[in-house]
């Protein structure tokens, strides 16, 4: 099931994915399709990735993260 998503704004202006209580930061996009990491990925080496299809269609492809939401 689809936990509540949003499209909020980074510090710097950066368009961000938000699901639940997990952040995530645009990685690339290709065609209708955008890539999503989670915003923690650096800094926990996280690897929960989402795809979203013109903003609407919210695909999953990685739910696992390895850190609490914050």
């Amino acid at each position: 099931e689809m936990s509540y998503y949003s499209y909020i704004t980074g510090f710097r202006g950066s368009r961000k994915l938000k699901i639940g209580e997990f952040t995530f930061t645009r990685n690339k996009a290709s065609g209708m399709k955008t890539y999503w990491s989670c915003a923690r990925a650096g800094a926990h080496k996280c690897k929960a990735r989402v795809v979203t299809v013109e903003d609407h269609d919210v695909i999953i492809k990685c739910s696992q993260h390895n850190h609490p939401p914050y």
